[in-house]
């Protein structure tokens, strides 16, 4: 059996770079023509350079993204778990490229957990899996994004618990930690470390509240949101 990431949420991803890639190069256009053909230096330097910039750094983003979506590809053979992860798996952690082959007796166990990022108010979910070996070896295999919210990507709860059954190993639950957000989840976010302790319950409460009201605003309340802070700041 073989894994892959569905063609329609890989297509999705690639228009969406895209999308971002020509709206920046037509920004940067539109800045350099207010520099200089018409001699707005304000304004084009001020506020449309630095958009322009924010939308290459998300089209950046998003590319990172889809060499992570087009390249995974998990193997299940009789005996062993055949590995293809490219580095763009995570957007968060920053796991090496790792192609394997793993015999299903090295397998101690597959382990995930929710891991929680605020950033500009806002709160974002996600859960990460793993795969340790018995010799202590933590491998990150993926994710599930937007957790919570309308938006949410569920590829991969069923491959993890495939996993756990064929090599017979204990599919263990962390509970929900919480990492740095940094700007927008995007720049400067780090993510906890993989022994860090669950979160109390009262403060699980609060960061759902926060995802799910995330979840619900409109995305061009939230893009226009940010441009504020982000020409106000």
């Amino acid at each position: 059996m073989a894994f892959r990431v569905p063609i329609g949420a890989r297509l999705l991803t690639l228009f969406g770079v895209l999308a971002l890639g020509g709206v920046s190069a037509f920004l940067t256009f539109v800045a350099v023509f207010f520099l200089l053909v018409l001699r707005q230096w304000a304004f084009g330097a001020l506020v449309v350079a630095p958009v322009a910039c924010f939308i290459a750094g998300l089209a950046g983003y998003g590319v990172r993204d889809l060499r992570g979506k087009w390249g995974l590809r998990v193997t299940s053979e009789a005996d062993s778990l055949v590995l293809d992860l490219p580095a763009g798996r995570s957007l968060i952690h920053h796991p090496a490229a790792q192609h394997a082959k793993i015999p299903y007796a090295e397998v101690e166990a597959i382990e995930s957990r929710l891991e929680a990022y605020g950033s500009l108010g806002m709160g974002m979910m996600q859960r990460a899996y793993v795969l340790r070996r018995k010799d202590g070896e933590l491998i990150f295999l993926f994710e599930d994004r937007a957790i919570g919210t309308p938006f949410e990507s569920s590829l991969f709860p069923r491959l993890a618990a495939d996993i756990a059954a064929r090599a017979n190993v204990p599919l263990r639950d962390h509970g929900m930690v919480e990492g740095g957000g940094g700007f927008l989840g995007v720049w400067g976010a780090q993510a906890p470390d993989w022994a860090a302790p669950p979160l109390p319950l009262s403060r699980q409460y609060r960061i759902w509240r926060e995802v799910v009201i995330t979840g619900v605003l409109p995305i061009p309340i939230i893009l226009i949101a940010l441009l504020v802070r982000l020409l106000s700041g």
